[in-house]
């Protein structure tokens, strides 16, 4: 400690004289620019040297300055090889030079005495800046940017195959852009008090589309596909089978992922535009909403079957439709049944759908597999449950008649099987499922009314 007191005591002259040559100094600079009216030398406004001048002849400056650099332009807007000149004129640009001009001789005059000297000190040594006090109509300006955002945005557009019979094109995506309306904003207010006329690159965010070029590169062909027919003179029912064709229809689906119906086709109401159909019910024919959309869900099962993909969520409807073979429709209901299927192959897939003349056809495309199987689908597994007899007895018809109330319908218990062929042999047969189908009961109605004649007797 004492040594380093000692050694403390060596130094504080050496200090004391630094100090005093500091005081000095500034001292010197005050009395220096001290005499002057003048606004000091090296200030500045924006870029603009006032250094020298008085009050009025930097206002005059200033006014001067600004119309030769906002003549032709004050602001000028780029995105990539685009560019935008805005003048003066149209934002309503001013700039305050009275007040500029008075900060300017402030410099150095006003304030305490230190924050004085240290002003005087910057400006002589370095300069000294004013930032531009300048004004605008900001609803000019954000009329003129949303125009400008109009030209430049875009909505993102996913890679898609354009189909020519059994050819197609792979149709490159379309990034999204979107101007950011606020950032630019911002910049035009930071940068118009540094420099005019001043350039800003647009800040503009893109967006890239779900599906990608890239991701269709490896699809060669048509793995499956399948067709149904519907009644085209059934204006409810085609409408249906259109909407739910539209939501499947150009849709990626890439390995291992699983596909859902109700998910991509999502609920089918009136507000979406689907029709009242009669569809079955707990065995019974009722107005629905959705009839139609199961046959879209059939014809893509059996397509997926064809494509040798996995199956994970299949139920079969109450009675068998006439559209597909019995054991090969797919029942679909809002909140309640999904079709679902897993992309088991090798690489991407995408789904193609239409709809032409009363029919409904599905494709779907992926890579081609060299000695690839050939695959059927069979149903021949069937066994025919026969309807019960129901005997009703009525006493309101004559003795002898009989009214049929119900035909019945026969029912089905029907195993289903994938099965696969190379060079015309089996090698391989994929269980399905066992679908049941319960038979309708035939109702007759028995008269057992008593003639009058017989009864006198």
């Amino acid at each position: 400690m004492q040594l380093q007191r000692k050694r403390l005591l060596k130094t504080m002259p050496y200090l004391g004289v630094i100090v005093l040559l500091s005081i000095v100094s500034m001292l010197s600079i005050n009395a220096t620019v001290a005499i002057t009216d003048l606004v000091y030398d090296g200030v500045k406004v924006g870029n603009i040297d006032v250094g020298g001048l008085s009050k009025k002849e930097a206002q005059k400056k200033l006014d001067a300055a600004f119309y030769e650099q906002t003549k032709q332009e004050a602001l000028i807007l780029t995105y990539k090889d685009q560019k935008w000149n805005i003048a003066a004129q149209e934002i309503d640009l001013t700039i305050n030079s009275e007040g500029l001009a008075n900060k300017a001789f402030a410099v150095g005059r006003s304030g305490n005495i230190l924050k004085q000297l240290k002003e005087k000190f910057v400006t002589l040594h370095s300069g000294y800046s004013i930032p531009l006090d300048l004004s605008y109509n900001n609803d000019k300006l954000l009329d003129i940017i949303l125009q400008i955002a109009a030209s430049i945005n875009q909505d993102p557009q996913k890679a898609t195959l354009l189909r020519s019979n059994h050819d197609f094109t792979i149709i490159s995506e379309r990034i999204g852009l979107a101007v950011d309306i606020e950032a630019t904003m911002a910049a035009v207010s930071t940068k118009l008090l540094q420099k005019l006329p001043t350039t800003i690159s647009l800040p503009v965010n893109e967006t890239v589309p779900e599906v990608t070029r890239r991701d269709l590169e490896g699809i060669e062909g048509i793995i499956g596909s399948y067709s149904t027919q519907f009644d085209a003179t059934n204006p409810n029912c085609t409408t249906n089978i259109k909407l739910a064709t539209q939501s499947i229809t150009d849709i990626l689906v890439r390995k291992n992922a699983v596909f859902s119906f109700n998910q991509l086709v999502g609920l089918r109401l009136a507000d979406y535009g689907y029709k009242e159909t009669p569809v079955f019910i707990n065995g019974k024919l009722v107005p629905e909403w959705d009839g139609g959309v199961c046959q879209v869900s059939s014809t893509l099962y059996n397509a997926v079957l064809l494509a040798d993909l996995g199956i994970e969520e299949r139920t079969s409807h109450f009675r068998p439709p006439g559209y597909v073979p019995l054991g090969q429709d797919a029942a679909v209901a809002d909140n309640q049944l999904d079709f679902k299927f897993k992309n088991t192959s090798s690489n991407n897939i995408y789904i193609t759908a239409e709809v032409k003349y009363g029919q409904l056809t599905v494709y779907i495309y992926g890579k081609c597999q060299l000695n690839a199987p050939a695959i059927e689908i069979d149903s021949s597994d069937q066994k025919i449950l026969q309807p019960n007899n129901i005997i009703k007895q009525d006493s309101n018809i004559e003795l002898g008649q009989e009214v049929v109330e119900e035909k019945g319908q026969n029912g089905f218990i029907v195993s289903t099987y994938r099965i696969k062929y190379r060079n015309g042999k089996e090698i391989d047969r994929e269980f399905l499922a066992t679908d049941e189908f319960s038979s309708e009961d035939r109702v007759v109605i028995v008269g057992t009314k008593v003639p009058d004649s017989t009864i006198s007797k």
